[in-house]
């Protein structure tokens, strides 16, 4: 990395996870080509509840350059799918629960902690309807009906819908708010604007 990240930087990068997430949750349920390099950076992110530093978190920042791009044409009013946009804020209203759910948490901590090195989208599956999908408002996702009655497909959506939380929660963790997006929009989109260039000068 050309210049170091701040805070400010891993909060923009945080939110863009959480959106990243959901554009391939929609991609995915309707059958729709998935960055594998997008895909691979949301997932890894799961199993680094542990991690030290953010730079922990974020091993290779370049990962999330759809989720960037994709808050930044959000927050700038061009057209962005509906269904990401719902994904996303439904993704940080279920990571303010799981933080007032100290019981959950910990099991989801614990479940991860028991992952193999390299775990499947079918173990990831699993986690989230042993922790997430027991807090209740579950995410309600369309697409292709008989592409969602897939074990596989249903294993992939609810394993990035686990990373999109996990990407909320770090969200909130380093101060974001869901007011932030509407009242301080310019605010944010001059943060993204800032880390890409980072990106771009690695």
């Amino acid at each position: 990395m050309a210049e170091a990240l701040t805070r400010t930087d891993y909060r923009a990068l945080a939110l863009a996870g959480a959106v990243q997430a959901s554009f391939l949750v929609h991609a995915t349920a309707n059958g729709r080509p998935v960055d594998g390099a997008a895909r691979n950076g949301v997932l890894a992110g799961i199993t680094t509840h542990q991690a030290g530093t953010l730079a922990e978190v974020f091993a290779d920042p370049s990962a999330f350059a759809l989720g960037i791009a994709t808050l930044s044409d959000a927050l700038a009013g061009r057209a962005v799918t509906p269904e990401v946009a719902r994904y996303t804020l439904h993704q940080i209203a279920l990571a303010r629960r799981l933080q007032k759910r100290g019981r959950v948490a910990d099991h989801l901590s614990t479940l991860l902690d028991g992952l193999q090195e390299q775990p499947s989208a079918f173990a990831f599956a699993h986690i989230y309807e042993e922790t997430i999908a027991t807090l209740g408002k579950r995410v309600q996702v369309t697409g292709d009906a008989e592409r969602l009655q897939q074990e596989a497909i249903a294993a992939d959506v609810r394993a990035l819908l686990l990373g999109g939380v996990r990407f909320a929660w770090l969200w909130l963790q380093l101060g974001g708010r869901r007011w932030q997006l509407l009242l301080h929009r310019g605010t944010l989109l001059g943060n993204l604007a800032a880390l890409q260039r980072k990106l771009d000068a690695d």
